[in-house]
């Protein structure tokens, strides 16, 4: 499955208590539920949804890179153009 970020696939490359550890910590350090970070790890690259900027800066700093290296696309300048005409 093409997933929007790559949380999960970082998290995967720990050893196991390494990964419990540091997803406890994370979703601790958000103020949100397992199940909201469950959600943020599975969202699926043709989603609408998005993680909001500040959580995922807040997991980017857990998992020691900058949040645009858990992003899995680009952000063209012609859909944001289409977006913000179909919100007028």
């Amino acid at each position: 499955m093409n997933y929007k970020y790559c949380i999960k696939e970082r998290l995967e490359q720990l050893p196991v208590q390494n990964y419990r550890t540091l997803k406890n910590e994370i979703i601790r350090a958000l103020g949100k539920t397992r199940r909201t970070f469950d959600r943020y790890c599975k969202i699926t690259a043709d989603e609408f949804a998005d993680i909001p900027a500040l959580d995922l800066d807040i997991i980017a700093s857990f998992l020691d890179c900058p949040a645009d290296e858990l992003k899995n696309y680009k952000v063209n300048k012609s859909e944001v153009s289409h977006k913000m005409m179909r919100r007028r």
